[in-house]
């Protein structure tokens, strides 16, 4: 919570509000008090703090949460509570992140406690949340421990005659029984010519001999996640489709190389598709080069072209650069980076990026 006290300071206001219902204010509410529910309010005073729940959760929350006075809110209305507990600290204005609170709360609270200033910061939570500790670092480390030795017992599986839904069914499962509460996000498996949709959803496609399979997925640990891609080869495959695969590669490996505390978000990307330009491959890159990750598959900082931000000690990044050619198919590979002022420490480098051939 001193990120968010500094905050109050620096935008002059009393109070940060964080409402949680059905998740729409997760992970925040975790980040700041440990509190997994998905309802709650939580309020962060210059001197104090409370997270307001029902009877659902008070013991639960008991359990979870430290640092704040645990208040349930019982019969009454959320606001009615909330009349009686700001007075107590003389809050006069509330700070709000706008990306994750209702605007239909945000009114009502205007209606029910006339002259109290709402300030908005679009974005607060993901800022604050930026880089990550050391604790943070090493449940990120887990996640991706667990995702690596998910992958080393998936490969097996892969094969011809298998379906994508199958597959991504079965690199789930595998994922919990290596240690994760479950997926980050929707398994991608994309074979052949849906390869070269970035976003792909599973279908009930099979998989053929000499096709590429982009293969994306995450693991979550304690709330924290992982990301890494790889794509591999159902048998032997064309020399088109095995250069795309060499110069994502390469592409990928300079784009690791750039990633360093001091250095620009952008250099990443950049460094990415100089490779893919050489090529004459870069048209078929079609979005940034990674994004961050800790709560949330994608937290900051943006890896892209426009990203002019400089790389901090303790940001987790991925690095994905990808070519995707509609009909013919696709290549991504992606890693998990750690920035240090020496460079980048990869999470996932367990399983390597040579083109595996099932």
């Amino acid at each position: 919570m001193p990120k968010i006290k500094e905050m109050l300071a620096e935008k002059h206001a009393d109070v940060f509000w964080l409402p949680n219902r059905e998740k729409s204010g997760q992970p925040g509410t975790r980040y700041l008090s440990g509190f997994t529910g998905s309802d709650s309010h939580l309020l962060i005073t210059k001197k104090k703090s409370y997270l307001i729940t029902d009877g659902r959760y008070i013991v639960a929350a008991k359990k979870e949460v430290a640092g704040c006075e645990i208040a349930d809110v019982g019969e009454q209305p959320f606001i009615e509570l909330l009349k009686k507990i700001l007075p107590r600290s003389g809050a006069k204005t509330i700070l709000i992140d706008g990306s994750v609170t209702a605007f239909s709360l945000v009114e009502k609270i205007r209606e029910k406690i006339p002259g109290l200033k709402i300030q908005n910061q679009d974005g607060l939570l993901h800022e604050i949340r930026r880089v990550k500790d050391v604790a943070e670092i090493k449940l990120l480390k887990k996640a991706a421990e667990i995702s690596c030795a998910a992958f080393e017992k998936f490969l097996p599986f892969v094969k011809a005659g298998v379906t994508e839904k199958q597959l991504a069914k079965k690199l789930t499962e595998l994922m919990i029984e290596c240690g994760a509460e479950g997926a980050a996000f929707p398994p991608i498996i994309a074979s052949g010519k849906n390869s070269a949709l970035p976003h792909a959803v599973p279908t009930d496609k099979k998989l053929k001999r000499g096709e590429l399979v982009v293969i994306d997925f995450g693991a979550v640990y304690k709330g924290y996640v992982s990301d890494m891609t790889r794509t591999v080869a159902i048998g032997k495959v064309s020399p088109r489709l095995a250069k795309m695969y060499e110069t994502v590669r390469e592409a990928q490996r300079f784009g690791c190389e750039a990633a360093r505390a001091g250095g620009s978000a952008r250099a990443i990307d950049s460094a990415c598709r100089r490779v893919l330009a050489a090529h004459k491959l870069e048209t078929y890159f079609t979005h940034a080069a990674g994004h961050g990750i800790g709560l949330e598959i994608h937290e900051l900082p943006a890896i892209g072209p426009k990203s002019e931000q400089a790389l901090e000690t303790g940001e987790v990044i991925t690095c994905e650069p990808g070519v995707y050619i509609e009909g013919v198919g696709g290549v991504r590979i992606e890693d998990s980076l750690v920035i240090t002022k020496n460079g980048a420490v990869n999470l996932t480098e367990k399983i390597t990026k040579k083109l595996l051939f099932l």
